[in-house]
């Protein structure tokens, strides 16, 4: 059965369109925002990059034990899409085009090895714990050539009739595409023989790969830098790129841990915060954003992109933290910056992005009664249960974000990307 994607009715939608710091209602969001179509090609879209003005897509992929897409869905988890960011279309009706349908195609293949792919076919869906998908984020770095992805690794398994829980796999993993071998690489891979226990060796004594993040979810290159965090076990980890610019082949970078749970902050002192998730970085700083605690800090960087030591944190934003009852939070899953040094943070289910500047000294609180999302994309495009995780803000301000929306034709495999542009009040 289709889910309608019923037309804006954007007029009726001033009271849950809002701008700024959660302020001012905006005008009729039809006068305000465009949200266009751009691909449904990409089934489970959960990371976006933007290179030389063509846009990449990666593949989640969807395991499934109970309920939501069946096994037999072929869901290309691990490939990456290349898609024409300025062919779009209106959302004003349910109706995808030919045009958007077929636009983009696949740039890279997953390759075992490195992953670990699901067989479909050969394993009970949940049973298999050797699979590293989901997968999640994409960035590239010009300077290795290369793009960057997480593999959370995980399946969905039954807990009673008519529920689903989310288990962790131990084969987490950070993957590397270099474009100049076209070959994919592993950055950093959890050893499953090692259970629970990160990283898996002594990272004194064994060269890398080390596996010291659970559940990665995000990552994010400054610099000669990668920067990766780990919502299971509440890391930031940085590896050294420096290797891997002259040499494809120079094996897995070294790595450290940047921060655990307990962070000094400016003004708090020493707290602890959980879900380490987004990543953002501006003006010297880099931004981190926490799905279990629901805040956001950050923490200075030097001119070569490392750590101003002792390293203190200045809170800047509070949302809606993990409540253990109802299992919800304000699920912070990726931040970006615009030209004009404004963060744009994506509360991934219903679909709703935040807009601020962000300002220590006057922190930004989505708690507060009537603070309101900067667009509440989930209402916008007719979807209640809309459900976006990742977004990318290109080099002329627009936003493009990933959705899980379904269409008949997709036969399961959902997906959509949009792109957002708006006139500025």
């Amino acid at each position: 059965m289709r889910r309608k994607l019923t037309p804006l009715g954007v007029r009726a939608l001033v009271t849950t369109l809002f701008c700024g710091l959660g302020g001012i209602a905006s005008q009729a969001a039809d006068d305000l925002f465009q949200i266009k179509r751009v691909t449904t090609i990409a089934p489970f879209p959960r990371g976006l990059a933007m290179v030389d003005g063509r846009l990449y897509v990666l593949c989640r992929g969807c395991v499934r034990g109970a309920g939501g897409v069946r096994a037999e869905v072929e869901d290309r988890a691990g490939r990456i899409y290349v898609v024409d960011p300025d062919t779009t279309e209106a959302i004003a009706t349910a109706n995808v085009s030919d045009v958007v349908r077929r636009n983009g195609s696949v740039f890279a293949w997953p390759t075992e090895p490195p992953f670990r792919l699901w067989n479909r076919t050969a394993i009970p869906p949940a049973s298999d714990r050797n699979t590293d998908r989901p997968y999640c984020t994409l960035r590239y770095h010009d300077p290795t050539r290369s793009f960057y992805i997480c593999a959370f690794s995980g399946i969905d398994k039954p807990k009673k009739p008519g529920e689903v829980s989310f288990s962790k796999n131990l084969t987490d993993a950070i993957l590397r595409y270099d474009l100049r071998t076209e070959k994919w690489y592993e950055v950093e891979r959890h050893n499953l023989e090692a259970g629970g226990s990160y990283p898996h060796h002594d990272t004194r004594y064994f060269p890398p790969p080390h596996g010291w993040l659970n559940g990665p979810d995000n990552l994010l290159t400054v610099g000669n830098w990668l920067y990766a965090v780990a919502k299971e076990n509440n890391l930031l980890v940085r590896y050294d790129l420096s290797h891997l610019i002259d040499d494809a082949e120079a094996g897995a970078p070294p790595s450290e841990v940047v921060l655990r749970e307990t962070i000094r902050v400016k003004g708090l002192g020493r707290r602890q915060f959980y879900g380490h998730s987004a990543l953002a970085f501006h003006d010297g700083r880099l931004y981190i954003g926490f799905r279990t605690s629901s805040v956001i800090l950050r923490i200075p960087l030097d001119e070569n992109g490392l750590p101003v030591q002792p390293i203190v944190a200045e809170l800047l934003a509070r949302f809606e933290p993990y409540d253990p009852v109802t299992r919800r939070s304000a699920n912070l899953t990726d931040m970006a910056f615009d030209s004009k040094g404004r963060l744009y943070v994506v509360s991934a289910k219903p679909a709703r992005v935040y807009r601020f500047k962000p300002d220590p000294s006057r922190v930004f609180d989505a708690r507060v009664p009537n603070t309101r999302a900067w667009l509440d994309l989930a209402a916008a495009t007719g979807n209640p249960k809309m459900k976006s995780e990742n977004i990318l803000i290109d080099d002329r301000d627009r936003l493009f974000v990933t959705s899980g929306d379904g269409y008949d034709f997709q036969y399961g495999a959902n997906g959509t990307v949009y792109r957002i542009t708006w006139r500025e009040e």
